[in-house]
């Protein structure tokens, strides 16, 4: 399933459910859909996100590629124990920031604008 919203200007995505090989098509075209590519600050929140398999996680790092190549933000936030694992076990903290929880997440990149404008 895939939501969003906006909070302090920022898009949040938000992901739920079983992240794999049968729900992929689905929750990928709807993701494109939102056109992420308009949006420069982006929050990816896991909280309702129960599984990832390896197509749902190779999707999560064609989104990062894809929104840094636009030189836009992106992080995730609020990811359960097990798709914390699942994450870890694939490196992805080494390209993408993950918070506890979505304020952490908005406060980061409020920071990061704050940063750039110095």
């Amino acid at each position: 399933m895939v939501s969003s919203s906006t909070q302090d200007g920022i898009f949040v995505l938000h992901l739920a459910g079983e992240i794999n090989i049968n729900s992929l098509t689905e929750t990928r075209s709807k993701v494109d859909a939102l056109r992420l590519d308009q949006y420069p600050r982006i929050i990816v929140n896991l909280e309702k996100v129960s599984f990832f398999d390896s197509s749902g996680l190779g999707y999560l790092v064609v989104l990062i590629k894809q929104v840094k190549q636009n030189n836009h933000l992106i992080v995730f936030c609020s990811p359960n124990n097990l798709v914390k694992r699942l994450l870890s076990t694939i490196r992805i903290d080494k390209y993408v920031s993950i918070f506890e929880s979505q304020p952490e997440a908005v406060d980061f990149l409020n920071s990061q604008v704050v940063a750039e404008t110095e």
